[in-house]
């Protein structure tokens, strides 16, 4: 049985990971890693967790040394910081004993946007599929996450440890746990926005964006935790990195959806969102996501059974925001 260390347990898809794991292997030993002591507690006695360590993503030595002692991390923290994705590295390659380590890595759909300025859907922009491993050789350190999915792979295909990496589109849904966490997704459209005053979109806003529920992503996190814990790793790095999305939407639509939700909640005085040029669409690289279409095809993930149940997250924006303060 292999023993497991959750890195980022806190967060929108650690805490439900950390439960269901333990729920499907109770037998299997399982350490979680986050900041908060406030959240022992409910680790140690709700999920029944063996062991928990306290620390932040930027102390790479602990997590260098954590992950050696690990026969699996699973890094659900940041898919963006590259230093920590180093560490995790690292530490499974310093692991004593004969068998490998494995880390199973949860990256985002932002590599994956086609940088139009405009907002406009372009039925020409490349459609990103998990299958085809051109495309996935692609991936590169210019790419929003891109610099901690190309130092994974290079170091699967290396071959001194095995590598999965599952991308998911902008999730959505509640998260569980006792310190319940918006999700990326959520943290830059409502951060954005209020870093503006309004919820924005780039000019028509028929650019579409690739998103998924957090219960979705979780059974395909899952299952790729039983593959990696019982199957032989073959294959490239490229062949074991998935994509999964639930649907497309227009950001048009979710910005409206957004500006009635945050209007309703008393955030903003109008319950309409503004059309905007990308450079008045808010700060840093969210303007770039804004403007863009994210499109991606998960045929390797539908080929492991992977299929999208969750209701739309125009349906689903003002339930997940419901018990929030801004």
């Amino acid at each position: 049985m292999p023993s497991v260390l959750i890195v980022g347990a806190t967060g929108m898809l650690g805490a439900s990971l950390s439960r269901r794991l333990k729920q499907q292997h109770p037998d299997w030993p399982l350490t979680v890693y986050f900041r908060n002591p406030q959240a022992d507690d409910w680790f140690l006695n709700s999920v029944g967790v063996d062991r928990v360590e306290h620390g932040t993503f930027e102390d790479t030595a602990r997590v260098r040394a954590l992950a050696a002692e690990h026969d699996m991390v699973i890094n659900t923290g940041s898919s963006f910081d590259p230093s920590l994705s180093q560490a995790i590295v690292d530490g499974l390659k310093q692991r004593k004993g004969g068998s490998k380590g494995t880390l199973i890595h949860v990256s985002g759909g932002g590599n994956f946007i086609d940088h139009r300025t405009d907002g406009k859907y372009d039925p020409a922009s490349k459609v990103w599929n998990d299958a085809n491993e051109d495309d996935i050789k692609k991936i590169d350190a210019s790419m929003l996450n891109g610099a901690a999915d190309r130092l994974i792979l290079d170091a699967g295909n290396e071959g001194s440890i095995n590598t999965f990496i599952v991308c998911q589109a902008l999730t959505y849904g509640a998260a569980e746990g006792p310190l319940p966490s918006l999700g990326i997704g959520y943290k830059i459209l409502t951060g954005n926005a209020q870093s503006v005053g309004f919820v924005p979109y780039v000019g028509e806003g028929s650019a579409l964006l690739s998103v998924i529920h957090v219960d979705d992503s979780l059974k395909f996190i899952l299952k790729i935790v039983d593959i990696a814990a019982t199957q032989e790793v073959t294959g490239s790095a490229e062949s074991r990195y998935y994509m999964i999305y639930g649907e497309r939407v227009s950001w048009k639509d979710v910005a409206t959806v957004l500006a009635k939700t945050l209007h309703k909640k008393g955030v903003f005085p109008s319950p309409e969102p503004r059309s905007v040029p990308i450079e008045q669409a808010g700060q840093g690289e969210i303007p770039k996501l804004l403007g863009s279409n994210m499109l991606m095809q998960g045929d390797r993930s539908a080929a492991l059974g992977f299929t999208a149940t969750a209701r739309s997250i125009l349906e689903h924006i003002p339930e997940d925001l419901e018990a929030h303060t801004f």
